[in-house]
């Protein structure tokens, strides 16, 4: 995914993280993910990798009249300065800059460069420099006594010119925003590489009010006016578009995040904000499955409601049902003051009894029939039973849900009432709360394949009362009488990401050589890799899906349910990666949207989220059947995850032992699934004697990179 990182250090003014946030979270989800990142993580963590903008809100300005800002580490600033000149974007919201050539402004006329000093200077100003020109841009902000004083109710004009394929635009603004400061030659004076964005329009003249400025391959920018009191006028320049959805007080704070580079949605497609109800539905040659879940549920299939921690399900019959779908899309959109719709407490859940298949007017993003119909294919393909419920045989499937995942794992007994020999997909288009590894965002962009599987009350031993358990209300077995030791547990995520790696090469979806390209990052990572053979280290990698394992566990712990969540992009648009732009040369190559229908109809047409999914359950029933079958031994596809993964004798850095040294990644442990690795030898500064044997490894839960977060297991 693409990251934008917002910086939380204690320099953020109180409110203008939250505001930032939010404003970021309603312009460009879900194309990027947006998360805070703290001093801490910023200095220790390999966070310039995936990130493509680091974002200030505003700023505490020092205890002087200047509005420089001060309290900035000045490590921290050398590592966002090298961040800019490798090529990274940081933007500076309600902060002006001040412009001056030489080290820390003072004026020695580009001798910096020559001495190649860095931001790092004895003032702790936050500073950034372009060494190529001598240049020096501190940012500005707002001081404090100018925060306290009552608010400024005029306005200014803001005009932006436009350029980079972003119309211009115009729009009102409170007056009290910092000013920028330029050297006393004036802004004419300024190099090629410093180009100004938008201005404020006066009757005697104008001032710049957003600022673009080149460092290194890099940018560094700066928008002047507050995100806290941007006016509610937002008008584009041209009266002909006056009444497009982008005439709000965001619309300013848009544009600047177009000039950076960055890729809003598309506004004028319909936005989900809303929650829809979801249907209840089952493969229709086996129509009793969902008399035999709701059953299990409401001991009725004539409706009820059934209220949990987190949802409270409400079953309506077909006919009923549909009525309120229909009337909840007429209200899809939800004003900006009301509540937060994904924390919506009430799921309307719709029966379809009797083998009943929604149509495609009703699920205009989910072709149920020929889900299926493929559904059907892939597991006769794959040599599944058929006299058992079937992984994907049996789903719920809403247009925008809330999250998958939380529909079984946060709700217990609803997670509980479960039918056992009957496993359940959850499948939505849109989630308005994804959730990903540890406290991690999953984003939810068009084109996103986000479903988890639940496997209810899975036995963790012979003692268990469901390890031959028959549904007495439907003709369809357990899956396998065995069982899964709870150290065994572990593996499943393994099993799973390793069942999505495979279906990818299958025809269905990318086929054997397109999608070699996908492989597994450790532990639950899907990525694209396009290897490079005269430099394989520097391979173009990224993250196109991930895997979310969480078991709940019975009383007694002799069972238990598996949800086994999966996020895994197959048609997204730009700027986001896919499956469907694999078949390009590279990962950066230009590209045409790849959800036009011409972008790559000669390679991927057949490509489709239902035969993406149906392929994907269907290769991993049969690997389940086989795992529960050997006990949870993971041995027999050892060889073959480690064929699909990125780490085959790789150098990893391990930190948490002192000193720290540099382990070579050699396979997974078969006991407890642990990363198994051997240090190297003749390492530079280890004076002492390098430890004999296998070193194994678990990540610390806390790193942003997991690779780069291990920890040592005592007693390896």
């Amino acid at each position: 995914m693409v990251n934008l990182l917002v910086y939380s250090g204690p320099e953020v003014l109180p409110s203008a993280l939250r505001i930032t946030l939010s404003h970021l979270a309603r312009i460009l989800l879900p194309n990027y993910t947006i998360q805070p990142i703290s001093v801490p993580v910023l200095l220790s963590q390999p966070w310039t990798a995936n990130c493509h903008a680091l974002i200030f809100p505003a700023l505490k300005s020092g205890s002087g009249s200047t509005g420089l800002v001060v309290g900035i580490p000045s490590r921290l600033n050398s590592v966002i300065n090298d961040f800019i000149e490798g090529g990274g974007h940081v933007l500076c919201l309600n902060a002006a800059g001040r412009i001056t050539r030489g080290f820390g402004g003072r004026e020695i006329d580009g001798l910096g460069s020559a001495l190649g000093f860095t931001a790092s200077n004895d003032s702790d100003t936050f500073t950034f420099v372009d060494r190529t020109t001598g240049f020096t841009i501190s940012p500005i902000s707002l001081s404090e006594s100018s925060r306290k004083l009552p608010r400024d109710q005029s306005t200014r004009r803001i005009k932006g010119e436009g350029g980079g394929g972003v119309e211009p635009i115009e729009g009102i603004v409170e007056s009290n925003m910092p000013q920028f400061e330029f050297p006393s030659s004036g802004s004419a004076s300024l190099p090629n590489k410093i180009e100004v964005l938008a201005e404020t329009m006066e009757q005697d003249g104008s001032d710049v009010a957003a600022l673009k400025c080149q460092i290194g391959s890099g940018f560094v920018t700066f928008w002047a006016p507050s995100l806290e009191n941007l006016s509610e006028e937002g008008l584009p320049s041209s009266p002909s578009t006056s009444t497009s959805p982008d005439s709000s007080r965001l619309t300013l704070l848009r544009y600047i995040l177009s000039r950076i580079g960055l890729k809003p949605p598309n506004q004028t497609a319909a936005s989900v904000s809303r929650l829809l109800p979801q249907f209840l539905l089952s493969n229709p040659d086996k129509p009793g499955l969902v008399e035999a879940v709701v059953h299990g549920l409401l001991g009725s299939v004539h409706g009820g409601v059934f209220q949990d921690a987190l949802n409270t399900f409400e079953f309506h019959g077909y006919d009923k049902g549909l009525g309120i779908l229909k009337q909840m899309k007429t209200q899809r959109h939800i004003d900006a003051n009301d509540s937060d719709p994904s924390q919506s407490s009430v799921s309307p859940i719709i029966i379809c009894p009797n083998g009943i298949v929604p149509s495609v007017d009703d699920t205009p993003l989910f072709d149920l029939r020929t889900y299926f119909n493929l559904l059907r294919e892939a597991r006769a393909r794959e040599d599944c039973r058929r006299d058992v419920s079937g992984f994907g045989e049996t789903l719920f499937y809403g247009q925008v849900v809330g999250s998958t995942q939380s529909m079984f794992d946060k709700n217990p007994r609803f997670l509980s009432s479960l039918v056992p020999s009957i496993p359940i997909v959850s499948l939505g288009s849109h989630q308005l709360a994804g959730r990903g590894r540890g406290a991690n965002a999953w984003i939810s962009p068009s084109g996103c394949l986000q479903f988890s599987l639940c496997i209810p009350k899975v036995p963790l031993s012979p003692h268990s009362p469901y390890i031959n358990t028959i549904c007495s209300s439907s003709s369809f077995s357990s899956l396998t009488p065995s069982y899964i030791p709870p150290s065994k547990l572990v593996f499943i995520q393994y099993l799973f990401a390793l069942a999505v790696v495979e279906a990818c090469s299958h025809p269905s979806i990318l086929g054997p050589t397109l999608g070699a390209n996908v492989r597994l990052k450790w532990p639950n990572d899907i990525y694209v890799c396009y290897g490079n053979p005269s430099r394989p280290e520097r391979a173009e990698k990224i993250k196109i899906g991930g895997i979310l394992v969480s078991t709940s566990f019975a009383p007694g712990g002799h069972e238990a349910s598996v949800v086994i969540g999966c996020g895994l992009n197959v048609l997204c648009r730009h700027p986001l990666f896919s499956l469907m732009r694999v078949g390009k040369p590279t990962l950066s190559t230009p590209y045409r949207d790849p959800c036009c229908p011409a972008s790559m109809k000669d390679e991927l047409d057949h490509l489709s989220m239902e035969g993406t999914l149906a392929t994907v359950l269907g290769r991993f029933e049969k690997m389940w059947e086989e795992f529960l079958g050997s006990g949870g031994n993971f041995e027999r596809w050892m060889g073959r995850y480690q064929d699909k993964w990125l780490h085959s004798d790789q150098l990893v850095r391990l930190t948490t032992v002192d000193p720290p040294m540099m382990v070579r990644i050699c396979g997974i442990t078969p006991d407890h699934g642990l990363l198994r690795t051997l240090p190297e030898r003749n390492q530079p500064g280890q004076p002492g004697r390098i430890p004999e044997g296998f070193i194994d490894l678990q990540p610390d839960g806390n790193s942003f990179d997991l690779m780069a977060g291990l920890i040592k297991v005592k007693g390896s």
